[in-house]
């Protein structure tokens, strides 16, 4: 989910991107062009007049800045050195690879992905090799990053014999993910079953293995597999929650509503970043026919920070429990707002227009993990950009440019893509979730129909205990003030009103 400030941010981003051209670069040059861009031919060391021990020298400065942790003047000689020699020279991988490193170091992640990337895929000496990827998994793991030049181009493209178990663990986890999403799951089995059992890459298999389960509708089956996650304490805690939320989903579709309920408590990301969990938390209460409870958790939406997410199927069980308790005003109130708060929406929707037009349902989109992520590395793009001003060499700085413009250009057509394909699919659910309030509304229509028809021509029945244990209740009035850690926790007094009359129901006399 996307916040107000986030969203607007985001939302001028790609306007100013799809009316200025922002991020284009010079489409005729790839990626490969670029590691060129980095060598030149014998000639040029002819045209500066450079003697080899010279042209040694930018190698040998640069390493001795390297040294000394002055990585900002390390780069331009690493660099200077490298467009002077060909990848035949003996230190050029080293320069690479020092280079790589240094841009790391300056606050460059992608600059350094993409020298060391390319080093890993040209397969230098086994040392190298084995440094660049351990710095390629730490990106992965703590970073925004490329996948494709990562994880399809330098990790599933080719074969390691020669590293540690970390890294083995790295290598067979992205490559059995990459077999199983392209059908290949023998092959799959077997990098995953090179992984070592109780290690982090091990965890994120297990919780691949379930989602597979799921996908094949073998739901027990994924249900221990989660569990088997969870029993280990010290997993990541993004997994955690991921595996909690999941068996949660699973429990609920299952029918055991309280064990799901209490899955969702175990969940401990920040309160305002659950929102679709709280949702169907209120449905796991709902269906065990904790009505006040459910209620509670629909309240907590009301509070400011969760007034700009895109939740209608908030209004919808709303509207339902309205109308369960006989609440019939108040559940047509629901079904009204639902339409209020979502006709401009539905208006783009009919005259087909774009995702741009539509920015309730654009929030929703880009709190997709895939947008979100790829958003994230274009943010952080953006940040690193503002770096390379940082070196003093006029050709390093043009060429670290060029690195970022491409793929800025790349990033954004890619997340076009992914905001038009996700678009279509929640713009459908919107209208389906039209559908399910017009039903309600019908719904509430027959219902006070047939319950006033009850009231008047049958014997009228008392309140009966549920009443009088209400009335015995003791309840604070809400004071209008939200507390994030209270969010999950409100229940709402909703008195049944089933038994008694409402100023409506003169027109059925």
């Amino acid at each position: 989910m996307i916040m107000k400030n986030n969203l607007c941010y985001i939302f001028l981003f790609f306007v100013l991107i799809c009316f200025t051209g922002y991020g284009e670069a010079n489409t005729d040059t790839d990626k490969e062009d670029m590691q060129d861009n980095v060598q030149v031919n014998a000639e040029k060391n002819v045209e500066k007049k450079l003697t080899e021990s010279e042209i040694q020298e930018y190698f040998s400065k640069g390493y001795e800045l390297f040294e000394k942790e002055n990585y900002i003047d390390a780069a331009p000689k690493f660099y200077k050195y490298m467009s002077l020699t060909s990848p035949d020279e003996t230190n050029y991988e080293w320069a690479s690879f020092f280079l790589g490193i240094s841009f790391k170091k300056s606050g460059l992640s992608h600059a350094a992905v993409e020298i060391l990337s390319h080093l890993v895929i040209r397969k230098p000496n086994p040392k190298i090799v084995s440094y660049s990827l351990e710095l390629l998994e730490l990106v992965t793991r703590t970073l925004p990053f490329d996948h494709d030049l990562i994880i399809n181009q330098a990790v599933c493209d080719r074969q390691y014999g020669f590293v540690g178990e970390k890294l083995e663990n790295f290598l067979n986890y992205y490559q059995g993910e990459y077999d199983w999403e392209h059908g290949f799951f023998e092959w799959g089995n077997n990098h995953f079953a090179g992984i070592v059992p109780g290690t982090y890459y091990y965890y994120k298999y297990l919780f691949k293995k379930a989602l597979y389960q799921v996908y094949r509708d073998r739901i027990d089956d994924a249900i221990s597999i989660l569990k088997k996650i969870l029993e280990n304490p010290d997993i990541d805690y993004g997994l955690r929650d991921n595996a909690h939320a999941m068996l949660a989903r699973l429990l609920y579709e299952k029918g055991e509503f309280n064990n799901a309920y209490l899955q969702y408590e175990q969940i401990k990301k920040p309160i305002l970043e659950q929102a679709e969990y709280i949702l169907e938390r209120a449905w796991a209460e709902y269906r065990q026919g904790h009505t006040e409870k459910a209620m509670g958790l629909l309240y907590a939406f009301s509070a400011p920070s969760f007034e700009n997410y895109f939740t209608p199927e908030y209004f919808i069980l709303k509207s339902i429990i309205y109308k369960d308790v006989c609440h019939y005003k108040r559940a047509m109130n629901v079904v009204n707002e639902f339409k209020d708060h979502y006709r401009d929406a539905l208006d783009v929707i009919y005259r087909r227009g774009a995702a741009l037009e539509n920015p309730a349902i654009l929030m929703l989109v880009l709190g997709k993990n895939k947008i979100n992520e790829t958003w994230r590395f274009i943010e952080l793009l953006g940040k690193e950009k503002t770096r390379i001003s940082l070196f003093q060499d006029k050709e390093l700085v043009e060429y670290l440019d060029k690195i970022y413009a491409m793929q800025m250009q790349e990033s954004v057509e890619a997340i076009r893509f992914l905001i038009e394909k996700e678009y279509e699919k929640y713009a459908d659910m919107l209208l389906t979730f039209e559908e399910e309030a017009d039903l309600i509304a019908y719904e509430i229509g027959l219902d006070m129909y047939e319950r006033t028809s009850q009231y008047h021509y049958t014997e009228k029945n008392s309140l009966g205990k549920n009443s009088e244990k209400l009335q015995k209740q003791v309840v604070y009035n809400f004071q209008g003030e939200y507390w994030n850690d209270e969010l999950a926790q409100y229940s709402v007094s909703l008195p049944e009103k089933c038994s008694s009359t409402e100023e409506w129901d003169i027109f059925f006399k």
